[in-house]
């Protein structure tokens, strides 16, 4: 399925991105988010974002909604779970090898899900009614926006503050 493989596909496409970022600007912030894709976090932050929504969003969602007779899904807030987690305190070599076991996991399970289940349905914050399909596509939706929020700020570390960024 395209699907999994879309997912599978973003730790390694994430990383890329990461590595253009010095490391002594991993935690690096613009003055301006004016025109940011994705929710405004530093590059170590976006990383953070990706394993938390990873793990207590959409695994948690998965399950649910296989589980339960049209579950009501919370959003979580993502800038409290950077507070929550001290998003800049964390090793970014170690968050990344948590967010690639994670992704995998994600997809390992969703290969077991029975191709009928793939309709059950969940209500989710202001996406209403969707299922567990449309949750899928939502979670490469999400990790879309991150990469465009990534090549953002990459695009703002150069214009503001001058930084030549690898092209490869």
């Amino acid at each position: 399925m395209p699907l999994f493989t879309t997912l599978l596909a973003m730790p390694d496409q994430f990383e890329r991105l990461l590595a253009q970022v010095p490391t002594d600007h991993l935690d690096w912030e613009p003055a301006n988010w004016a025109g940011i894709p994705s929710e405004r976090f530093s590059a170590r932050g976006h990383l953070c974002h990706l394993l938390d929504i990873e793990v207590l969003g959409y695994q948690v969602r998965f399950r649910r909604t296989l589980a339960e007779s049209l579950p009501e899904l919370a959003s979580l807030d993502g800038y409290q779970l950077a507070l929550d987690h001290d998003y800049p305190r964390q090793d970014t070599a170690t968050q990344l090898d948590r967010f690639r076991t994670a992704r995998l996991q994600t997809v390992e399970w969703l290969k077991t899900v029975p191709s009928d289940a793939w309709q059950r349905r969940a209500r989710y914050g202001g996406y209403g009614e969707v299922t567990l399909d449309g949750l899928v596509r939502l979670l490469v939706s999400h990790d879309h926006q991150h990469l465009a929020g990534m090549q953002w700020l990459l695009m703002r570390l150069n214009a503001d503050l001058g930084l030549a960024l690898p092209l490869e």
